[in-house]
């Protein structure tokens, strides 16, 4: 059950890497260069894996009382990174700009943050 909540957690990481690349691109069009239409791919690639993580998050091993609420607040950040991959994916265009201010927001940085947490902390 850890290997695989830290697979997600890896393609997590690939896909955010990916935004941050692709944030400082200035792109106005998506289609534009090489790398424009593989955000698609990689905002999917993280919300996939983010739901993934969920469903993992109720059997980790010896989670206690503390461990409980940081779960729970990963969870609830969670939700509210997958709204905003949605969000994003819905879109007819995702320019840089859009991928920026994502990557700017307090409740992604928490949630990977989070996610760092229970991967050094609280996964065996």
């Amino acid at each position: 059950m850890s290997e695989t909540i830290r697979a997600h957690i890896e393609r997590i990481e690939e896909a955010y890497e990916f935004m941050l690349a692709y944030a400082a691109q200035g792109r106005g069009d998506e289609g534009a260069g090489p790398d424009g239409a593989h955000i698609r791919t990689f905002l999917t690639q993280f919300e996939e894996a983010a739901t993934a993580i969920v469903g993992k998050l109720d059997t980790v091993p010896g989670a206690d009382d503390e461990a409980a609420a940081v779960l729970a607040a990963l969870k609830a950040d969670s939700a509210i990174v997958s709204s905003v991959l949605r969000s994003m994916l819905a879109r007819d265009n995702i320019s840089s700009e859009v991928v920026d201010n994502a990557n700017g927001l307090i409740s992604v940085r928490a949630y990977l943050t989070g996610l760092f947490f229970l991967d050094k902390s609280l996964l065996p």
